[in-house]
Formats: structure tokens, sequence, C-alpha cells
């Protein structure tokens, strides 16, 4: 299958019955503009301003990010399925996003980026619980900020995910500035947070 084979099924799974449901439902519709405005509100763009979002999923996330930064600043995108990544690369470059990703195709635990490199490093969704290890990937995040960066954390409110936040915070010595909780949609509940080194 050719890239644009692979980027015509990538379209269609998105309203797919599998997909399509949850894509086009006011929970998702509410997390998506709450994500969003928080990142929108809590940080503020500068010239060279430097992001990285970890999990590239769908790519929304960092299509949005792409136009946030609008020109002023720059986007990497990591995310290890290469498959995901090729054909994301693919898509904002066919779809002439003014302001793509740079995007990296490895793991967070083992990346070839250097440390303190990123003012404001992006972990949103399912990513950190499905890297095997919600704290190391939490402190691999850290580890690219520069030193007066911030991590953005969005991540369901189940299976104890602020709890666990919670002792990170204790044990690694890094400051929770900011934590909102968002509970419109009993089903898909859910807390964004700002962390600093």
């Amino acid at each position: 299958m050719n890239m644009d084979e692979r980027l015509l099924q990538y379209y269609l799974n998105l309203r797919s019955p599998e997909a399509g449901e949850w894509n086009s439902s006011p929970a998702c519709l509410y997390t998506e503009l709450a994500t969003r405005d928080y990142v929108r509100t809590a940080f503020e763009v500068k010239n060279g301003f430097r992001v990285c979002n970890v999990g590239i999923g769908t790519g929304d996330w960092d299509d949005y990010l792409g136009y946030w930064l609008n020109g002023r600043g720059c986007l990497t995108s990591i995310d290890i399925d290469r498959d995901l990544c090729d054909l994301f690369a693919y898509r904002q470059k066919r779809e002439g996003h003014p302001n793509p990703s740079r995007v990296v195709c490895e793991s967070i635990f083992e990346t070839s980026m250097s440390d303190g490199q990123f003012d404001l490093v992006m972990l949103i969704g399912s990513t950190a619980r499905e890297s095997g290890d919600v704290h190391k990937c939490l402190d691999s995040c850290i580890n690219l900020l520069k030193q007066d960066g911030a991590l953005m954390f969005m991540s369901r409110l189940k299976n104890n995910a602020q709890g666990l936040l919670e002792q990170y915070i204790d044990h690694s010595g890094h400051k929770l500035e900011r934590m909102q909780r968002y509970e419109a949609y009993p089903e898909y509940p859910f807390f964004i947070c700002t962390i600093r080194k």
C-alpha cells in the first residue's frame, strides 16, 4: 500500500464504527476543547519557543500545537511507532500544514534528543500509561526540559492516576504548579496539570 492509500485509510478510520462514535461524542469534543484551552491559557508562546509532544496518536493534538505556535516556535513529535510517524509526517506535508512537526521515531526512554532543550513538553492521554512505567515516563519528559521549562500532563481520572502523580511529585522534588480536574462527563473524567523542575 503506498502512502496515499495509507492516508486515505487513515481518514476513513477516523469515522469507522470503532472510532467514530467516540470521536464524534460530546465527551471527546469537551476533552479536546478543555485541553486546548488549558495550553492556550497556561503557556505563553515566545519567539523560539520549543515544544515536544510525546505520543502522536492520530496527530490531531500535534496539528493543533503547530497552529498554536504559529511560526513563533517549533514542535517536535516523538513516538515509537514507525508507521504512525511516517504517516503523520506525510499527512502534514500533504495537507500543507504551515508549521509542521519535526517527527522523531524512538522511545522516550531511549531518545537521542538531548536533555534540557524544550520550553514545554506535553504528555497527553494514555501515553504515560501505555509506556509501561508512568514515573519513568514523567522523568524522561522532565529531563528534556530547560531549567525553567514545564511539563503539561493530561490523564484520565482512573486507575488512581492522580494518586500516582501525587506520589511522583512527593518523591521527585518537582513542583506541581497547576492542577485542574474535569468531570463534566462521568464516562471520561480527566485532569490536566503543569509540572516544573
